[in-house]
């Protein structure tokens, strides 16, 4: 349905307009109406499918713009993703009279101390960055609480964290949740049901239907020893150089890692083979992290990260998508290679894996109904790899 049909104050559909949305989306059109109405909802959505302003509009709509004070909450597993939201909400926000203020660290404390103390109504904030403001005196009783990327702030790596925030907030006055993600387990419904009141649970897609898009082409290659990982990615990175020589567009290829260490130990090995490449990680400078995106997007070829990088993240055209560290689950599986095959473009999506990993392609395969093409070491040349 178009945004116009929907009761919404004429500044936000200003906004809406000036940012160029017109329609809503399946996400929004499904869970607008609850979140307007004071509704704690649960919302699966796929990634890209507009949940930000899902979430969004509501919170703009309810909060006094008159009142200078936290009226919102929203939380989300990283900097870059925090940005991100803050960004789409104030665009939404344009012809009112909201501030938002984004809190995450690697910057600046006193300054974000300042920006509050000025009057702000949204904060987007990381979990650890947050609790340091509470814990140094920050007094916040919001009317919304927002979780972005729900599932992964329940993982044992941020659950305390939230559990801590959660229950300060939850303390003071009955307030609205709204907890979101591209997927939604069982667990971490449970847990969710333990802040929210009657929560409504609405879905895009049937639990398990979750599709990896047709235009993502997927490989995995099984190697005989993690040592021959570095081996199989040059090769490959080879091979794309020569096929990609003379095209305009450039080749931007993320490359996945399971530690901060390993991220920073490739890129630079990389670079001393000849391979221009950045890295991304959770202990990098904000300043750092913003500018090897910018020149990313900007320039392409190679960018390492963490899973830092595998949730909300909108970086246009990623030509390709290497788990170079195999994902620790099909979910992390899918939002890695979710970075590439957007908005209907083409993507290649690779894996490096041991033989005893061969299970998690075809748990990959099974819950997602897709096929995986294994490719195989070229014997007659050692170390090539036919792709």
């Amino acid at each position: 349905m178009k945004f116009t049909d929907i009761k919404l104050s004429e500044k936000v559909l200003k906004g809406l307009q000036k940012a160029g949305f017109t329609e809503t989306t399946d996400i929004q059109e499904k869970v607008l109406t609850p979140l307007l109405n004071g509704r704690c909802i649960i919302g699966q959505a796929k990634t890209g499918s507009g949940k930000t302003l899902a979430f969004g509009i509501p919170i703009i709509e309810r909060i006094d713009e008159n009142k200078g004070e936290i009226q919102a909450v929203i939380i989300t597993p990283t900097r870059e993703l925090a940005k991100q939201v803050s960004e789409e909400i104030s665009k939404v926000a344009k012809f009112t009279r909201i501030r938002t203020v984004t809190v995450y660290g690697g910057v600046s404390f006193q300054r974000q101390v300042d920006l509050i103390n000025r009057g702000v109504q949204i904060v987007v904030a990381t979990p650890g960055r947050l609790i340091d403001h509470l814990k140094r005196g920050l007094k916040i009783n919001p009317k919304i609480i927002i979780l972005d990327e729900a599932d992964k702030m329940f993982d044992m790596g941020f659950y305390e964290d939230v559990n801590y925030i959660l229950k300060l907030i939850k303390g003071q006055t009955p307030q609205q949740f709204g907890f979101f993600g591209a997927t939604i387990p069982d667990r971490t419904v449970s847990l969710a049901k333990r802040y929210m009141q009657n929560p409504v649970i609405i879905t895009t897609r049937e639990k398990g239907d979750e599709k990896i898009p047709s235009s993502i082409e997927q490989f995995y290659y099984i190697l005989a020893e993690t040592s021959d990982k570095l081996n199989a990615l040059i090769n490959i990175l080879n091979q794309l150089e020569q096929k990609h020589n003379g095209d305009e567009k450039p080749l931007k290829i993320l490359v996945f890692v399971k530690t901060r260490v390993g991220t920073r130990r490739l890129t630079e090995t990389l670079n001393q083979m000849g391979f221009p490449a950045n890295y991304i990680s959770s202990d990098l400078r904000q300043m750092a992290r913003e500018q090897a995106l910018e020149e990313f997007e900007r320039n392409g070829m190679l960018l390492v990260a963490t899973d830092v990088l595998s949730r909300g993240i909108d970086i246009e055209n990623v030509t390709h998508v290497i788990n170079y560290d195999k994902p620790e689950d099909v979910d992390d599986y899918l939002h890695r290679i979710g970075r590439t095959g957007r908005m209907g473009k083409d993507g290649v999506a690779i894996t490096f894996i041991m033989p005893e990993e061969e299970f998690l392609i075809t748990r990959i395969e099974e819950q997602y109904g897709t096929i995986i093409s294994k490719r195989y070491l070229n014997n007659r040349t050692r170390g090539a790899y036919n792709f």
